[in-house]
């Protein structure tokens, strides 16, 4: 039961062409991929991880090129073809410090090694190369013909389907629009793939060489990550246009991938909103490997592709299946018997003396011999893939990983400069305005995952400034221009030393001012609506008692709960110009406090994160750690005064006054207020029934009563 994978269009006319071709194929295709959809498992309830971890690859995928070459200008090197496969493995594990990293992404665990040995045992590079007018091809032309000379290709070049995943790179790939037309457009075809329910002399992908890492456009590189999750049973986020509101059986039966009316024409990301049945209503994210952009548009797979793509390799009767057997990769010469790259990352890289920091190895081929050097740090075990390793003193160290797996192939990795340990510890009280040149400020840090856009200090002498008060500088993040949705980015603050306050009566305060204001949008995009919704961008405080290895969230507003302009959100629509940016006025900034004795007699960090909704810039000052008289103390923290949790569609409360007003507020994750409820509460316990009528999903539950603030989430299930 063949399934192509859409095809994908390269400056105007380049597209991926699985569906359309699997229509050409199959008149009845709608038909066999509903039986399709039958067969493949839906596995939603999976966990979004975004810290490191310390998981090997699940799956590990034997892959072989077959280069069809007419010359050295359309031929592909064994370099660029190790480049890709590196770009594969960065891009499915989501590595971090490197391309493959977004911290709204999943890391599939699915591993694509490159052939060691071919299908007779003999050893190999992994790459075969076909000149195409000689045998087995002898084709009077370098231009390769889809819809006439798919079959013929695979059948006379391709290795065995049950050990290895076929990749066939073509001098130029053309396609022919009728079967009375000539096959003529060239070069219009990035690639297309056939999804794992295939025959098996269908299934693999097949790349135009200007597509492939190296080449010539914008789409060289990520054009393999895209068809080869079309190999994986993933579909365009913009399958079936909208679909309908069950997500799971319609578009592209994803629930995580926002549903899309239409493709981008320009492979450009814009903010748009083109579909308004999923629940809560969001944003099309194109920026998803399935989607059509350019190369470094492109960030991430979800944990809903992660597991649509786990339930399509343990499906028996599918084309994966056989490719993870446990004997392949000794046949294939691919995993540990593979080759072997070394990566790592670090779970922060600025600690404090003798506070652990664990290392995580992403080492492609399955290494079982770890040799790391921490430059005078001491690991728990030096040989795991995974240590734990404390610096006794401040300074700048680099890390070593040497990696060897079963085929003795080894690789080494040196990270110059990477871990910074600081033992400077600042007394309170702590105050930062950013009016300093220097930014981040001394001992402070920032933590920018994903290489985009990050906090940064904003000066101005002329009115409005975009900072608190009478100062003339400000911490800021342009969300307006951050077209990542989810990703995260952060400023640390320096270590503070609450250790001296235990016996006090003195409270010990955080205090800061922020502005910000949503954006409110809609417009056209060619014949399609994007409908009004508003672009949400959220303000998140932690802090941390061990340098910055755990962190508990004090607090959190998003959308128009965070914002500080007049109308919440600053209308536009159709083209949107820079008068939409938000700058906030001497009157639009707001101010809050949150109580840190809990933490007295510690040393702390403090995390102030942005995360982006590509909606409007948010703006930070004024930051001060201080003590205060304990009589003066506002709450806007969880308070040891009220016990409050959620279960079912319950909330339960503990309450010690009596006569206590509340006020509980539901928000759904856009930051919007969806229900409200004031009460006036007797001491003891209450039992609040909250509102079941509104889609599944996740909300905030607020609770407000004489300066105290408490925020709970509500995963409400129908």
């Amino acid at each position: 039961m063949p399934f192509i994978a859409s095809l994908i269009l390269w400056a105007q006319a380049s597209w991926c062409g699985t569906d359309e071709y699997m229509k050409k194929v199959h008149p009845d295709w709608e038909l066999r991929r509903l039986l399709m959809e039958a067969a493949a498992p839906i596995i939603e309830a999976q966990q979004r991880t975004h810290q490191p971890s310390c998981t090997p690859s699940r799956y590990i995928i034997p892959l072989v090129f077959h280069v069809i070459y007419s010359n050295s200008s359309d031929s592909i090197s064994y370099e660029r073809i190790l480049n890709q496969v590196l770009r594969l493995h960065e891009d499915f594990r989501r590595i971090p410090e490197t391309p493959g990293f977004s911290s709204n992404g999943a890391d599939t665990e699915i591993e694509f090694s490159l052939a060691t040995k071919d299908p007779n045992g003999n050893p190999t590079r992994g790459v075969v190369y076909w000149r195409y007018d000689q045998p087995p091809l002898n084709w009077s032309s370098r231009d390769f013909c889809r819809e006439t000379q798919d079959f013929s290709m695979k059948q006379a070049t391709g290795w065995d389907r049950t050990r290895y995943l076929n990749v066939w790179i073509v001098p130029r790939l053309c396609v022919q629009p009728d079967p009375s037309s000539p096959c003529d457009q060239c070069n219009s075809v990035a690639g297309y793939a056939f999804y794992p329910s295939a025959g098996a002399t269908q299934y693999g992908t097949v790349l135009g060489s200007a597509f492939f890492w190296g080449g010539s456009t914008p789409r060289a590189g990520r054009t393999l990550v895209h068809e080869l999750g079309h190999n994986l049973n993933l579909a365009h986020p913009f399958q079936d246009g909208c679909g309908t509101s069950n997500c799971s059986t319609s578009g592209d039966r994803v629930c995580d991938t926002p549903p899309t009316a239409v493709q981008t024409g320009n492979f450009s990301v814009r903010r748009q909103n083109t579909c308004t049945n999923d629940s809560p209503d969001l944003p099309d994210n194109m920026r998803n490997y399935m989607d059509y952009v350019d190369d470094d548009d492109m960030t991430h797979f979800t944990a809903g592709q992660r597991a649509r793509a786990w339930a399509a390799i343990q499906n028996s009767s599918w084309r994966l299946a056989p490719l993870v057997r446990p004997t392949v990769p000794q046949q294939t010469g691919t995993g540990p018997y593979g080759l072997v790259k070394a990566y790592f990352a670090a779970s922060h890289t600025v600690g404090c003396p003798n506070e652990p920091i664990q290392f995580f190895s992403y080492s492609m081929g399955a290494p079982h011999i770890f040799e790391w050097n921490f430059s005078g740090g001491v690991p728990d075990n030096p040989s795991a893939s995974c240590p734990t390793v404390t610096f006794s003193s401040p300074g700048v160290y680099d890390v070593r990983l040497i990696v060897e797996n079963q085929s003795g192939r080894r690789d080494t990795l040196l990270k110059t400069g990477y871990i910074r340990i600081e033992d400077t510890v600042y007394t309170l009280p702590y105050a930062e305005s950013f009016e300093r040149t220097v930014f981040p400020p001394p001992h402070s840090y920032i933590h920018n995952p994903d290489n985009s856009r990050r906090w940064e200090r904003f000066h101005s002498t002329s009115p409005p400034r975009g900072a608190y008060g009478a100062s003339q500088a400000s911490m800021r993040l342009l969300f307006f221009s951050y077209g990542s949705y989810g990703e995260k980015d952060s400023w640390i603050t320096p270590r503070l030393d609450l250790r001296p306050y235990v016996n006090t009566s003195h409270s010990i305060q955080l205090k800061f001012s922020w502005a910000y204001a949503c954006l409110n949008y809609e417009g056209q995009i060619g014949s399609y609506t994007s409908y009004n919704l508003d672009y949400i961008d959220s303000l998140r405080v932690y802090v941390s008692e061990d340098c910055g290895r755990t962190w508990t969230l004090l607090w959190e507003r998003g959308g128009r709960d965070l914002a500080t302009h007049p109308a919440g959100c600053i209308a536009a629509q159709g083209s949107i110009s820079g008068t939409a940016q938000f700058l906030p006025t001497a009157n639009q900034w707001a101010t809050d406090s949150i109580l840190l004795d809990a933490y007295k007699g510690k040393t702390i960090k403090l995390r102030f994160e942005g995360v982006s909704g590509w909606g409007n810039n948010l703006f930070l000052d004024d930051i001060r750690v201080d003590t205060i008289p304990a009589l003066q103390t506002t709450l806007s923290q969880p308070a040891a005064h009220i016990r409050a949790y959620v279960s079912g569609s319950t909330l339960y409360l503990s309450v010690p006054h009596e006569n206590l007003p509340m006020s509980i507020t539901l928000y759904d994750l856009l930051g919007r207020e969806v229900w409200q409820a004031k009460e006036n509460l007797s001491s003891g316990n209450h039992a609040i029934a909250l509102p079941t009528s509104f889609p599944m999903g996740v909300y905030l539950v607020r609770l407000e009563t004489k300066g105290e603030v408490m925020t709970l989430r509500y995963w409400h299930n129908p």
